[in-house]
């Protein structure tokens, strides 16, 4: 017993040979294509948020009921990344990526068809296929893996991500303009499945096939485990911005959540083929970072709301704030994002002059001491240009470092679920984040509820925390190498 626990957390995969990595012209065209896509799914995910308040406009539905625009496909994501990823290291990649593709186009056909007929249910069927869009890239970034090393692994991914953070920033930029000269929401929305339809031919025709041979038996019950222990935190979460801090069914749902997350850990312990070997995922090589992921999502997901509203805060009024239009605060947001994506583009050459575990505490220290001195009494443009900088840089450091970190430690025949866990733990963090700020902000309320610069210092104070945590796991608990993973695995047995 003993021995076979040992096996499955060594780094080379118990399972099959595996394919060496290959270079020339067929990888080169495997990274262009994954970079077009993830492009597209970066475009697709920004370009709907500026659009949610037309839709509620066109079909009658409230700010309350435009949550679920969100909701829906975040509640599917943390249900089905964590089985599809694992099915990507099972049966192929590409495979699945033939799978969740086309599912998300037809998902964008069918928001499409809601808005076309002014059917709220058609549209948040869209929303709930539009789910599996959460596992393209860390099937993406495991199939890089699967066919590059060293350097060249490290560029791709770096691009990769920074193409979905262009995408992200594109979208989200256009889509007014796009439904301001079209004049409707029906063909605004149209020119995401276009798009989308891109995405299903170079996948189809283009992309090239990997197999891990990982074992094949899929562990429904720790699935069902995992995905009923997400989707109770995110409800949780939610139900705090509805309900406020003091929400007693968010509470309840919070807890519900850490206990079956208990029962799933005493699982997955226990049986021989896990859907995600806790003997791993608690390592030194790899917790810390899922920990840090959970900060850095919180963080990431939550703050823009926040600074959204500061900045357009008129100061005469309120004594806080910058009075920006509109425009100004997306162009302080697009900033940001820029920053995060020259970042993630420099993460190659950063990391040729310092280690993995450094570099991703350099993004830490850098998002850390963008709140920390927003949180400082005083306006001006000075500080606010320090918060775009150092936020964007740090964000895009941590945003690209880890997720070319856990594939390096995860077991060859894991690192689809390794990396698809790294994205279920930002989501997470984001579910937290944004219920936690909505309350934070009610800090020191003045009469009838107007949020104060009370409100606001604590948020950027709790950002700031945040980021430290970050820090603190990942210098603290996190290993340099990745070789000792198989003694660390035996001691959290």
């Amino acid at each position: 017993m003993e021995d076979r626990e040992i096996a499955e957390v060594e780094l080379e995969p118990a399972f099959g040979k595996q394919s060496r990595p290959e270079g020339g012209h067929k990888t080169a065209a495997l990274v262009a294509t994954i970079v077009i896509i993830e492009f597209i799914s970066g475009f697709t995910q920004g370009y709907y948020e500026p659009l949610i308040p037309k839709f509620g406009e066109l079909l009658g539905v409230d700010a309350s009921g435009l949550q679920l625009f969100n909701v829906v496909p975040t509640a599917v994501a943390a249900l089905f990344v964590p089985v599809l990823t694992r099915l990507g290291d099972i049966k192929g990649y590409r495979k699945l990526l033939r799978v969740v593709i086309p599912v998300v186009f037809i998902a964008t056909v069918m928001i499409l068809a809601g808005v076309v007929v002014e059917s709220w249910a058609l549209v948040l069927v869209g929303r709930l296929l539009n789910g599996p869009i959460a596992c393209w890239l860390p099937l993406h970034i495991a199939l890089v893996y699967s066919r590059t090393e060293g350097e060249d692994s490290t560029r791709a991914v770096s691009g990769i991500i920074a193409s979905m953070t262009v995408g992200t920033v594109v979208g989200t930029a256009s889509s007014g303009f796009a439904f301001g000269a079209l004049g409707a929401l029906a063909p605004a929305v149209a020119i995401i499945p276009a798009l989308q339809l891109v995405a299903v031919l170079l996948v189809v025709f283009v992309m090239p096939e990997y197999q891990a041979n990982a074992h094949p038996h899929i562990d429904v019950k720790g699935f069902v485990l995992l995905g009923l222990v997400m989707l109770l935190a995110i409800l949780g979460f939610v139900e705090v911005v509805e309900g406020g801090i003091d929400s007693v069914v968010g509470a309840l749902l919070i807890a519900a959540a850490i206990g079956v997350g208990v029962a799933w850990y005493r699982y997955e312990k226990r049986t021989d083929h896990p859907a995600v070997d806790v003997r791993v995922l608690l390592s030194k090589s790899l917790f810390p970072l899922y920990a840090g992921a959970i900060c850095y999502g919180a963080v990431f997901y939550g703050y823009m709301s926040p600074v959204a509203t500061y900045l357009a805060a008129d100061p005469s009024a309120s004594g806080y704030g910058y009075a920006f239009e509109p425009s100004g605060i997306s162009v302080v947001q697009t900033l940001i994002l820029l920053f995060t994506v020259v970042a993630a583009l420099a993460l190659p050459a950063v990391l040729k002059k310092l280690p993995p575990k450094p570099t991703l505490l350099l993004g830490f220290a850098l998002a850390f001491a963008s709140f920390a001195q927003w949180a400082l009494p005083g306006s001006g443009l000075v500080k606010l240009g320090l918060l775009i900088a150092l936020a964007g840089l740090g964000f895009g450091l941590i945003s690209a470092a880890i997720p070319v970190i856990i594939p390096m430690r995860a077991p060859a025949h894991e690192r689809g679920i390794a990396t698809g866990l790294f994205n279920s733990a930002q989501t997470l963090g984001g579910a937290l984040g944004g219920g936690l700020f909505v309350s934070l902000l009610k800090v020191g309320a003045g009469a009838g509820g107007t949020i104060t610069a009370t409100g606001y210092e604590v948020v950027w104070v709790t950002c700031a925390v945040f980021m430290a945590l970050g820090f603190i796991l990942v210098a603290v608990f996190l290993t340099r190498e990745n070789k000792g993973i198989e003694a660390e695995s035996e001691d959290v047995r």
